[in-house]
């Protein structure tokens, strides 16, 4: 069972997990943009970040999430 979240709250725990991943912590922000059921992260990065390791920073992050949380909505 997936715990029910608000978008808000899982951009900032999804921030904090990229931010723990090696190349990471060149992340500001992150974004959950949704389409229907289904949602994705997209992530901003400052100056002097390594796309590659930020990029499978947030591919691991966001399926991390997605089987722990459902995006709930209404909130």
């Amino acid at each position: 069972m997936r715990t029910p979240i608000s978008a808000r709250d899982l951009e900032l725990i999804a921030l904090r997990e990229i931010r723990s991943l090696p190349g990471g912590e060149h992340v500001c922000h992150v974004e959950i943009v949704s389409a229907n059921a289904d949602w994705s992260l997209h992530a901003s990065v400052r100056d002097g970040g390594d796309l590659n390791r930020i990029q499978h920073a947030t591919s691991v992050t966001t399926t991390r999430l997605k089987n722990r949380y459902q995006l709930r909505s209404d909130w």
